[in-house]
């Protein structure tokens, strides 16, 4: 089994669960013998952090939250590198978001917080009132803002599955990257890999995939199969039960990630969870105090700012979330937007406030422990539904002339199929084997003396292999047979011929 930590490079918290898995499992196997067996019985590589260069980024000022790794590239493709970055305009040690006054802006407050900015939405009387982007200044003079700040490659955009070719954070191919080749060099190393689980915003355990019956036709495939959907959608309910939440915000399409890339691609069983997000906490009413502030930065006549926020508009609800919950955890994770001089625009109002980086994705580290010990938790029941192959049975019937039948049923005793039915259609599973142990002069009648075995359904799908073998010569006492997958696990039974 491998699992793979923050494949975005922002959010920290993967890679320090990544370890935190690792020293619990060791921890829990000095005392727990069912920890200990599965231990014993199953490999478990971890990588907590693919991209280091993109995540040492995170500790460099000013500090704001990385794509890629530190490749230099030409993010505006103008044959210049990295001539038009975010710029710090306060000099806060925080790269946030600017608003600047203008009748023609896409953005007004938010009706219920005047921080949080919206678009507006004209169908509705509401006028826009301000640009935003990103804090910075035009520093190449083309009337564009930071849109070169060669950000590197995302790890999390360079797969082969649903590649985003020419997009931000791609890169300028598939798997051009040094992590991302190493990573993947390593799954295809190691073929004893039987399932991925990865830290991702990709997740599919709170959002499982959904299958498309219409589309499995297809040579390419881009939803899970109807066969693997029961699978998953099992795992993802044991997810949710132990993790005890299931507010999860929506999983963004994952273009060229990791995690989709283990499924489609390396033909594995992939499961991906976020880690942590803000809880979605009930909206609280505003205090006298707050309403009185808020009201200070509502323009006076603004109608739109005025307006009560109709029960069905979601604009901003994440924010709002966000803000609330900031607040309740004593956590100074916003900056009160204020006015600066911004060369750019002389005679036009210009603010500099928003969200501070990393706060929205990685949680505080009272939760730590907590979140370590139920994915902890979760890997331990995922190791015992792996799938995992068994002799049940060996028979043998004489049928004269030093001639036998030899019938093996094989058994899989985990809950997980001895491949995805992904896996089969990409062929990059190693098939399992099941081999006859016979002296080299048998003759064999029926069946090879070596065979692939197809897919073995789980919770106790069985197969059954039939050899007729003569021996010409004298009968041996004992014959044994052997069946096997680097993934699934091997066993094997001598059987007597007396």
């Amino acid at each position: 089994m491998l699992i793979v930590g923050n494949v975005e490079a922002a959010q920290l918290v993967g890679s320090e669960l990544a370890m935190r898995i690792a020293r619990l499992l060791a921890k829990r196997a000095e005392n727990d013998k069912s920890v200990q067996q599965l231990l014993d019985q199953y490999t478990i590589y971890i990588i907590p952090r693919p991209n280091p260069d993109g995540s040492e980024k995170c500790w460099r000022r000013p500090y704001q939250e990385p794509q890629g790794n530190d490749r230099r590239t030409d993010d505006d493709r103008d044959g210049e590198i990295g001539e038009d970055g975010p710029d710090d305009l306060d000099g806060n040690g925080w790269i946030t978001m600017m608003r600047i006054a203008d009748p023609a802006g896409e953005y007004m407050p938010h009706p219920a917080d005047a921080r949080i900015m919206i678009k507006a939405d004209p169908r509705k009387n509401e006028r826009g009132q301000y640009r935003l982007m990103v804090e910075g200044i035009d520093n190449d003079h083309d009337g564009q803002w930071n849109e070169d700040g060669s950000a590197g490659v995302s790890f999390n955009r360079n797969f082969t599955f649903r590649y985003p070719y020419f997009q931000a954070g791609a890169g300028p191919n598939q798997v051009s990257e040094i992590e991302t080749r190493a990573v993947a060099d390593f799954a295809f190393d190691h073929p004893n890999i039987a399932a991925v689980f990865t830290f991702t915003p990709e997740d599919n355990l709170l959002h499982p995939w959904k299958p498309d019956a219409g589309s499995e036709g297809r040579p390419i495939k881009t939803h899970i199969m109807s066969a693997d959907a029961p699978y998953q959608d099992y795992l993802a309910e044991r997810y949710r039960k132990i993790l005890g939440r299931d507010d999860a915000p929506d999983s963004p399409a994952g273009a060229g990630s990791f995690s989709e890339w283990a499924y489609f691609h390396y033909g594995r069983w992939s499961l991906g969870a976020r880690a942590w997000w803000i809880p979605a906490a009930a909206e609280k009413k505003t205090d006298a105090k707050e309403k009185t502030a808020d009201t200070k930065e509502k323009k006076k006549g603004d109608v739109a700012s005025d307006a009560k926020k109709p029960a069905t508009d979601t604009r901003g609800a994440d924010d709002l979330a966000a803000l609330r919950w900031l607040k309740s955890q004593g956590i100074d994770g916003f900056v009160d937007w204020h006015p600066i001089k911004h060369p750019d625009f002389p005679n036009q109002k210009v603010e500099v406030g928003g969200f501070k980086p990393f706060y929205r994705l990685n949680p505080p580290a009272k939760e730590l422990d907590a979140l370590g010990e139920k994915h902890c938790d979760f890997i331990i029941d995922l190791l015992g539904r792996l799938p995992h192959v068994k002799l049940n049975e060996v028979k043998v019937e004489p049928l004269g002339a030093n001639t036998y039948r030899i019938t093996a049923t094989a058994i899989n005793s985990g809950y997980l199929s001895t491949v995805s039915e992904m896996g089969r259609i990409a062929e990059k599973d190693y098939p399992v084997q099941i081999e006859l142990s016979a002296p080299k002069d048998t003759d064999f009648l029926q069946g090879n003396r070596r065979s692939m075995i197809g897919k073995i359904e789980g919770e106790g799908g069985k197969v059954e292999q039939v050899w007729t073998v003569r021996f010409p010569k004298q009968r041996p006492e004992n014959i044994s047979v052997r069946i096997w997958a680097p993934a699934v696990g091997a066993d094997e039974k001598k059987v007597s011929l007396k």
